[in-house]
């Protein structure tokens, strides 16, 4: 289990793999009773490895406290005692600048995506594959993107290391870039788990099963629906890949993205997750 010591991250069972790579982009300690706020971010940037980089070149005029690979792997680049320039411009319940109040969790993702004849392509020209495409609307835009899929691997290690700095610091809400600064932001995006996080790390439940333990539909499941649509993407507007599901049908869940679930069995696709239970 995630820890922190002396401001920094530690794994004692050796599970995560943590480096530290500091970064000059620096503001000096926070006062006493800061920080108080968690602000979620993607990358936007081709690995953790190169946006870490990035974070601390000195002409990035940026930087964060940790950056989240796609295997779950964390590189701190400033102690948590430090402020960091993650935020920008921005504003939250009254208070400004939210670099001198916020720790800033960049998670390696692409983000929004570009769609082409032949499928989705990040903005540095990589195609994605169709099981990693999440098709969204944000909740500040009117229309339906795609945007790469995050990894169960990251979305673990971020709730974990939202609950050490629970424990370790006075967190009090954990928010997007995109709520600090919705003129201009749109990390982390719809395909985070957002919701989920805010209420397992501040909450400590999840907010539509109030009195019990959020089900992990990884591994063996039913359809539980008399007829489950399978589709090619996460999101009703996606094409199905094939006749559906008929109720009792055995799947395999390969791995959940908010509100659907990645399963196979002859064939494999996207479904949503209030049809299926665990055997």
């Amino acid at each position: 289990m995630i820890a922190i010591e002396d401001h920094k991250l530690v794994d004692p069972e050796g599970k995560i793999k943590i480096s530290f790579e500091e970064t000059p982009n620096i503001s000096g300690p926070f006062p006493n009773g800061l920080p108080d706020t968690v602000v979620i971010h993607y990358t936007a940037g081709s690995s953790a490895k190169s946006s870490a980089g990035w974070l601390r070149n000195p002409q990035a005029n940026a930087s964060a406290h940790l950056v989240v690979g796609k295997a779950g792997e964390v590189i701190q680049l400033a102690p948590f005692n430090i402020k960091t320039w993650h935020a920008g411009r921005s504003s939250w319940k009254g208070r400004v600048g939210l670099n001198q109040y916020s720790i800033g969790i960049e998670i390696d993702n692409a983000g929004v995506l570009v769609q082409s004849p032949d499928g989705y392509y990040t903005h540095f020209s990589k195609k994605v594959e169709p099981q990693n495409v999440v098709i969204a609307k944000h909740k500040l835009d009117s229309t339906e993107k795609g945007w790469e899929a995050y990894t169960q691997q990251q979305i673990e290690v971020v709730e974990q290391i939202c609950l050490a700095l629970k424990q370790a610091y006075p967190i009090a809400e954990i928010v997007g870039h995109d709520d600090i600064a919705p003129s201009r932001k749109r990390d982390p995006g719809p395909a985070f788990p957002m919701l989920s996080l805010q209420n397992r790390v501040m909450i400590g439940r999840n907010e539509d099963l109030p009195d019990e333990e959020e089900p992990n539909l990884l591994g063996d499941a039913v359809v539980v629906a008399e007829n489950l649509n399978i589709r090619s993407n996460p999101g009703t507007e996606a094409s199905k890949v094939s006749g559906p599901l008929t109720k009792g049908t055995k799947v395999k869940v390969e791995k959940t993205v908010g509100e659907w679930s990645y399963v196979k069995i002859d064939i494999e696709g996207w479904v949503s997750n209030q049809w299926l239970r665990n055997v």
